[in-house]
């Protein structure tokens, strides 16, 4: 568990090693504002019992208001119906072009406008308790539906795929402290999992000027200080992928 920003009213935590050895490691996060609070990418089944249990010590599992999918991957979106039965009236936000997707991993046929709140392309602000938080369109990074979140208070940009690294289980570290010896585990996924150099570029662009403190990625570790952080957006600003390599 990594607590990222606490002042006693608004939390960020980060947790990295809840899935199991075999399976791509995910991280889950959660932001509690007073008593309120929101679930970032939960993770597939696998992770539910033991998010459920560290996420219950912050705030009770029936306070949180939110769920945020950024993408439709199993690794984010697996356990949504364990969530709803412990939380019906837990609101699920998910890119709109994977709206009508979701009664496939829901626990009924109920309405979905009762359940979902589906993202526009464009993006959205979101109430949570006191603060608003920013939806950000990362679309073909690589889903051709995809968010990133941006939290004002702590600064803290949650980035989805965009800045996932894959590190070799016996090198796992939470926080990256050198980006050139960084990059080299982030290289390989984003030329292959990104969808081209426009697409990051759209998406360099449209963060660029917010003021980030960190960036947490769904899998690999967490780039915080501005030093790194500007060095990775300029890094995937140049970046070649996807199409670019055909």
């Amino acid at each position: 568990m990594l607590r990222l920003f606490d002042d006693g009213n608004h939390k960020v935590i980060v947790y990295r090693d809840l899935t199991p050895k075999g399976a791509v490691q995910s991280n889950q996060a959660i932001i509690v504002e007073g008593e309120t609070g929101m679930i970032i990418d939960p993770g597939g089944r696998v992770t539910f019992t033991p998010l459920f249990s560290k996420i219950s010590k912050e705030l009770p599992a029936s306070k949180f208001r939110y769920i945020l999918l950024t993408h439709q991957d199993p690794d984010v979106v697996g356990a949504i119906a364990s969530w709803k039965v412990i939380n019906p009236d837990i609101k699920i936000l998910i890119p709109k072009v994977w709206y009508r997707f979701l009664p496939h991993m829901l626990p009924s046929s109920g309405d979905l406008k009762e359940t979902v709140i589906p993202v526009e392309d464009e993006g959205m602000e979101l109430q949570l308790g006191d603060i608003v938080l920013k939806l950000i369109p990362s679309h073909f990074l690589h889903s051709p539906g995809n968010f990133s979140l941006y939290d004002p208070v702590s600064k803290i940009l949650f980035s989805g795929d965009v800045g996932a690294s894959l590190l070799p289980p016996d090198q796992d570290y939470d926080f990256a402290e050198n980006f050139e010896e960084h990059v080299k585990y982030m290289e390989e996924f984003h030329k292959r999992y990104m969808a081209s150099s426009k697409a990051c570029k759209a998406w360099v662009e449209r963060v660029r000027d917010l003021d980030i403190e960190a960036i947490v990625p769904q899998h690999g570790a967490i780039m915080k200080g501005k030093e790194i952080v500007n060095a990775f957006l300029e890094w995937l600003y140049n970046l070649e992928c996807g199409v670019d390599l055909l």
